[in-house]
């Protein structure tokens, strides 16, 4: 194994800003892996009991979930980031954005500060076969998305005490945020299936202890706290200095973008949002026009790499 992580270290350091001393400690990270995944799966097999409200999941969506609920259930593996429809829906690998994203990067951070953001705690695991390369550029992806919010919005992640996320993916971005922000508490809303999945990541890179699912109470002293999304009349508690959501909410439906503008943004004073021009729940300029009458301060910037996609950065 040590041949390995070797191997993996000098295959991508410098270019990728990887470093394999970061890299979480082979039994530790397969123990884990193993002890969540029977969890998660015992957490989805009662939950899913409960029908989702309608209105809350996309058709996209909800065929993504039929593909994908069989492999969670029977077949889920640490290099589950291959899955073809994990990859193709919650994996950025746009070669030519990261080598631009990189260089960013590289200009705002010096090269240990990157390495240690983008390695901390990963499974050598989750780098097997093509997946080294999706974990790593999905990671400056990541990483990217929150140094842009330093630089328009002045605040700093270290700062950020909360978060909530909508739309978490696999988990990914939430380490990120933890290994460059250190927040106390980082909140992700989701579908039941997704919930689960960032379970199994996040307990597998963080430990079992700072994982829960909201409704486990054993578990006051966890960063990492997981809403499944089935109603939007379930009351969750939720409150968060930065609201944060990367496409999730802009490929939801409008009874989604309802709820969280009826909930305020869960009490944020920072956006992080992220979307398609083409595919949204809310009317043209209904969004900026909404902050705007609230006192948000907002800024909107092309992305750079990709084609109708926009950020939103907003204070208040």
């Amino acid at each position: 194994m040590r041949n390995i992580l070797l191997q993996l270290g000098s295959t991508f350091s410098g270019y990728d800003f990887f470093s394999d001393q970061y890299l979480c400690d082979p039994q530790t990270a397969s123990r884990r892996f193993n002890n969540a995944l029977k969890e998660a799966r015992e957490y989805y097999c009662k939950q899913k009991q409960i029908i989702t409200a309608p209105g809350l999941i996309h058709e996209s969506w909800s065929q993504n979930i039929a593909a994908l609920e069989s492999y969670f259930a029977k077949q889920m593996s640490e290099d589950f980031i291959l899955n073809r429809v994990i990859n193709g829906t919650m994996v950025f690998t746009d070669r030519k954005a990261h080598t631009l994203e990189l260089k960013n990067l590289s200009k705002a951070f010096d090269k240990k500060t990157i390495e240690e953001i983008i390695s901390k705690g990963l499974n050598a695991g989750f780098l097997a076969g093509k997946a080294h390369r999706a974990t790593l550029i999905n990671s400056a992806n990541h990483m990217h998305h929150l140094m842009r919010f330093e630089q328009i919005t002045g605040r700093k992640i270290d700062s950020i005490e909360s978060v909530v996320e909508f739309g978490g993916g696999y988990g990914n971005m939430a380490r990120i945020a933890q290994n460059m922000g250190s927040c106390k508490k980082y909140s992700v809303i989701d579908l039941l299936l997704f919930s689960c999945i960032q379970y199994v990541f996040l307990s597998t890179v963080a430990g079992l202890d700072q994982v829960a699912f909201r409704d486990e109470a054993n578990k006051e002293n966890a960063k990492f706290f997981l809403h499944p999304l089935l109603s939007t009349k379930t009351s969750y508690n939720l409150q968060g200095n930065l609201f944060l959501s990367t496409w999730a909410l802009s490929e939801s439906t409008s009874a989604i973008y309802e709820w969280v503008t009826s909930n305020d943004w869960f009490g944020a004073t920072n956006l992080l949002l992220a979307y398609n021009i083409r595919w949204q729940p809310w009317r043209e300029n209904e969004l900026e026009e909404s902050l705007a009458k609230n006192g948000w301060r907002i800024t909107k910037e092309v992305f750079p790499f990709l084609p109708e996609s926009l950020y939103l950065f907003a204070t208040r």
